[in-house]
Protein backbone atom coordinates (compact mmCIF):
# COMPACT_ATOMS: atom_id res chain seq x y z
CA UNK A 1 0.00 0.00 0.00
CA UNK A 2 1.14 3.53 -0.74
CA UNK A 3 2.47 5.08 2.48
CA UNK A 4 0.98 8.43 1.49
CA UNK A 5 -2.49 6.97 1.12
CA UNK A 6 -4.79 8.87 3.53
CA UNK A 7 -7.59 6.30 3.24
CA UNK A 8 -7.75 4.00 6.25
CA UNK A 9 -9.80 0.84 6.62
CA UNK A 10 -11.94 2.67 9.18
CA UNK A 11 -13.06 5.07 6.44
CA UNK A 12 -14.71 2.39 4.34
CA UNK A 13 -18.32 2.36 5.51
CA UNK A 14 -20.31 -0.86 5.91
CA UNK A 15 -22.37 0.10 2.83
CA UNK A 16 -19.24 0.30 0.64
CA UNK A 17 -18.91 4.06 0.52
CA UNK A 18 -15.40 5.42 0.91
CA UNK A 19 -15.93 8.12 3.57
CA UNK A 20 -12.49 9.59 2.76
CA UNK A 21 -13.89 11.07 -0.47
CA UNK A 22 -17.06 12.47 1.07
CA UNK A 23 -17.19 16.26 1.05
CA UNK A 24 -18.29 16.32 4.71
CA UNK A 25 -15.29 14.22 5.75
CA UNK A 26 -12.93 16.29 3.58
CA UNK A 27 -14.30 19.43 5.24
CA UNK A 28 -13.53 17.85 8.62
CA UNK A 29 -9.91 16.89 7.88
CA UNK A 30 -9.23 20.24 6.18
CA UNK A 31 -10.82 22.18 9.06
CA UNK A 32 -13.33 23.99 6.85
CA UNK A 33 -16.23 25.88 8.38
CA UNK A 34 -19.06 23.79 6.94
CA UNK A 35 -20.97 20.59 7.61
CA UNK A 36 -18.46 17.97 8.76
CA UNK A 37 -18.33 14.25 9.48
CA UNK A 38 -15.57 11.97 10.78
CA UNK A 39 -16.88 8.90 8.94
CA UNK A 40 -19.49 6.27 9.71
CA UNK A 41 -17.37 3.78 11.63
CA UNK A 42 -15.48 6.48 13.54
CA UNK A 43 -18.74 7.88 14.94
CA UNK A 44 -19.77 4.45 16.25
CA UNK A 45 -23.30 5.20 15.11
CA UNK A 46 -25.56 3.67 12.54
CA UNK A 47 -25.18 4.99 9.03
CA UNK A 48 -26.89 8.28 8.33
CA UNK A 49 -27.76 7.25 4.78
CA UNK A 50 -29.40 4.01 5.84
CA UNK A 51 -31.60 6.11 8.12
CA UNK A 52 -30.65 4.08 11.20
CA UNK A 53 -33.03 1.33 10.07
CA UNK A 54 -30.46 -1.43 9.84
CA UNK A 55 -30.29 -4.04 12.55
CA UNK A 56 -28.52 -6.65 10.46
CA UNK A 57 -24.84 -5.92 11.24
CA UNK A 58 -22.58 -4.25 13.76
CA UNK A 59 -21.73 -1.03 11.92
CA UNK A 60 -18.84 0.02 14.14
CA UNK A 61 -16.98 -3.30 13.93
CA UNK A 62 -13.77 -1.91 12.45
CA UNK A 63 -11.62 -4.89 13.41
CA UNK A 64 -13.90 -7.36 11.68
CA UNK A 65 -14.52 -5.01 8.71
CA UNK A 66 -18.15 -6.05 8.51
CA UNK A 67 -19.95 -4.96 5.35
CA UNK A 68 -23.60 -4.86 4.37
CA UNK A 69 -23.21 -7.58 1.74
CA UNK A 70 -22.31 -10.01 4.55
CA UNK A 71 -25.80 -9.62 5.98
CA UNK A 72 -28.54 -12.14 5.20
CA UNK A 73 -30.89 -9.20 4.48
CA UNK A 74 -28.61 -7.86 1.67
CA UNK A 75 -29.61 -6.19 -0.53
CA UNK A 76 -32.19 -4.40 1.56
CA UNK A 77 -34.37 -1.49 0.48
CA UNK A 78 -32.01 0.97 2.20
CA UNK A 79 -28.99 -0.29 0.21
CA UNK A 80 -31.09 -0.21 -2.97
CA UNK A 81 -32.05 3.41 -2.22
CA UNK A 82 -28.41 4.34 -1.55
CA UNK A 83 -27.30 2.51 -4.71
CA UNK A 84 -29.80 4.46 -6.84
CA UNK A 85 -28.80 7.79 -5.28
CA UNK A 86 -25.05 7.29 -5.72
CA UNK A 87 -25.32 5.81 -9.23
CA UNK A 88 -27.59 8.63 -10.38
CA UNK A 89 -25.82 11.55 -8.72
CA UNK A 90 -22.17 10.45 -8.52
CA UNK A 91 -21.71 7.56 -10.99
CA UNK A 92 -20.66 5.23 -8.18
CA UNK A 93 -22.15 1.89 -7.20
CA UNK A 94 -22.08 0.85 -3.55
CA UNK A 95 -22.98 -2.69 -4.63
CA UNK A 96 -20.02 -2.78 -7.03
CA UNK A 97 -17.77 -1.46 -4.25
CA UNK A 98 -18.94 -4.20 -1.90
CA UNK A 99 -18.43 -6.87 -4.57
CA UNK A 100 -14.95 -5.52 -5.30
CA UNK A 101 -14.04 -5.65 -1.60
CA UNK A 102 -15.35 -9.22 -1.37
CA UNK A 103 -13.43 -10.38 -4.45
CA UNK A 104 -10.14 -8.45 -4.19
CA UNK A 105 -9.98 -7.43 -0.55
CA UNK A 106 -10.18 -4.22 1.42
CA UNK A 107 -6.52 -3.25 0.95
CA UNK A 108 -6.75 -3.47 -2.85
CA UNK A 109 -10.00 -1.48 -2.79
CA UNK A 110 -8.34 1.25 -0.73
CA UNK A 111 -5.31 1.36 -3.06
CA UNK A 112 -7.55 1.63 -6.11
CA UNK A 113 -9.73 4.29 -4.49
CA UNK A 114 -6.65 6.39 -3.77
CA UNK A 115 -5.48 6.08 -7.38
CA UNK A 116 -8.93 7.03 -8.65
CA UNK A 117 -9.60 9.96 -6.30
CA UNK A 118 -6.09 11.37 -5.76
CA UNK A 119 -5.75 15.02 -6.77
CA UNK A 120 -3.31 15.31 -9.69
CA UNK A 121 -2.20 18.71 -8.41
CA UNK A 122 -1.41 18.11 -4.72
CA UNK A 123 -2.05 14.43 -3.95
CA UNK A 124 -5.02 15.19 -1.68
CA UNK A 125 -8.37 13.50 -2.15
CA UNK A 126 -11.04 14.64 -4.57
CA UNK A 127 -14.61 14.73 -3.31
CA UNK A 128 -16.99 12.38 -5.06
CA UNK A 129 -19.76 14.89 -4.41
CA UNK A 130 -18.32 17.88 -6.27
CA UNK A 131 -15.00 16.88 -7.87
CA UNK A 132 -13.10 19.33 -5.68
CA UNK A 133 -9.86 18.80 -3.80
CA UNK A 134 -10.47 20.47 -0.44
CA UNK A 135 -6.71 20.66 0.17
CA UNK A 136 -5.75 22.82 -2.82
CA UNK A 137 -9.14 23.88 -4.30
CA UNK A 138 -8.37 22.11 -7.57
CA UNK A 139 -11.50 21.03 -9.44
CA UNK A 140 -11.11 17.73 -11.26
CA UNK A 141 -13.60 16.03 -13.51
CA UNK A 142 -13.76 12.52 -12.18
CA UNK A 143 -13.56 9.97 -14.95
CA UNK A 144 -14.04 6.26 -14.60
CA UNK A 145 -10.60 4.61 -14.41
CA UNK A 146 -10.46 0.96 -15.36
Amino acid sequence: MNNNNPISEALIAPCGINCAICSRYLAFINNLKRSQCVGCRARHEKCTYLFQKCNGINHDAIDDAVFCNECEQYPCKEIDRLEKRYKTNYSMSVKDNLQYIREKGLRKFIEDQYEKYRCPKCGGLISIHNGKCFKCDNITKLVEKK
